[in-house]
């Protein structure tokens, strides 16, 4: 079994903009500079011969090239204790576009669809113990956030690994898959 998602990595510029901002909330896991990214599409453990098929699919599939910049700090929390913190995207549309592709590729291959309603956002933040009160000051204090426009020229297929160390997990690229350019 492989555990998969398609997301989209940050430009490395974008990435640091992140990290300079991450900090100051007690008990907080910040996510690794080099492992942000957008999650466009939860696929889950698959066996590993869907891989292929897969990859097969999204090189096939057409969508265009577009622009995105990031901007707003969000939390989601499970009534008043909040457990993650992200950043937003300033125009959401072409991402459920495409999500909404991946999601009929995987679907036809028998994935069912992430529990969750897909709402675009970069998670920066998983936190243990915080109190809403920090997660709000903390949003309070970088409310202006906001980075460059950027071109997304493709999407990636991940796939998550358990660290040996017990120690969290890595992603490692299974396939880039470009998109269309206007």
């Amino acid at each position: 079994m492989i555990r998969l998602f398609a997301g989209l990595e940050l430009p490395e510029d974008v990435q640091g903009q992140i990290a300079e901002i991450q900090g100051g909330i007690p008990n907080a896991r910040w996510v690794m500079e080099e492992k942000l990214h957008l999650n466009l599409c939860f696929i889950g453990n698959v066996e590993e011969p869907l891989l292929f098929d897969l990859s097969q699919e999204f090189y096939r599939l057409k969508f265009n090239a577009f622009d995105l910049s990031l901007k707003e700090i969000g939390y989601f929390a499970t009534g008043m204790i909040p457990h993650h913190l992200w950043v937003g995207v300033s125009n959401p549309k072409p991402l459920e576009a495409l999500n909404s592709k991946l999601e009929r590729i995987t679907n036809s291959y028998g994935i069912r669809p992430d529990r969750f309603k897909f709402q675009p956002h970069v998670s920066i933040a998983k936190l243990h113990g915080s109190s809403m009160r920090e997660a709000q000051e903390f949003i309070a204090e970088n409310n202006l956030f906001h980075t460059p426009e950027f071109k997304v020229y493709y999407f990636t297929l991940f796939s998550s690994h358990a660290r040996e160390d017990g120690e969290g997990k890595y992603y490692r690229i299974e396939g880039r898959y470009p998109l269309v350019l206007e």
